[in-house]
């Protein structure tokens, strides 16, 4: 090989190096969503559950890991190990539910309300064949739009 075209590759394989380890520092630093500022998919409680019983490949494709705004009737509220709050919503399923991980407190809600909640959809755990348990729809980072 000569000279020009060693040249021309060694400057080829540095702007590449170079953008590579642009998007990775941006990345890297760009933070997490803007979930109360984002545009979300609407549903209801009971279609999100439905829609992941019957289509999971569709369902994954259409909500995980995207911004949703749920709609549903409270079942319970709860603490986790991270001290915060659970919310789990009613589906059409007995033992099923959209199980809410709020990112703040959601103030004077109970149980039988009705709430609309926005976050991010991580899609349907898995249930207990065995033991008679439905996996749950988890949505976490929720903020509550209203009551």
């Amino acid at each position: 090989m000569n000279r020009k075209r060693i040249k021309t590759i060694l400057i080829v394989l540095i702007f590449c190096i170079a953008m590579i380890a642009s998007v990775g520092y941006y990345l890297f630093n760009k933070g997490p969503a803007d979930i109360k500022n984002n545009v979300a998919i609407k549903t209801e409680a009971s279609a999100l559950y439905l829609q992941f019983i019957s289509d999971s490949t569709g369902a994954i494709k259409n909500y995980s890991g995207k911004v949703i705004e749920v709609t549903g009737e409270v079942n319970s509220i709860s603490m986790n190990q991270q001290n915060e709050k659970i919310i789990l919503l009613k589906t059409n399923t007995d033992g099923a539910y959209v199980n809410c991980t709020m990112e703040e407190d959601p103030g004077n809600i109970k149980i039988k309300d009705r709430v609309v909640f926005k976050g991010i959809c991580s899609g349907i755990g898995e249930g207990d064949e065995d033991l008679g348990l439905t996996g749950d729809v988890y949505v976490t980072r929720c903020f509550i739009i209203k009551k």
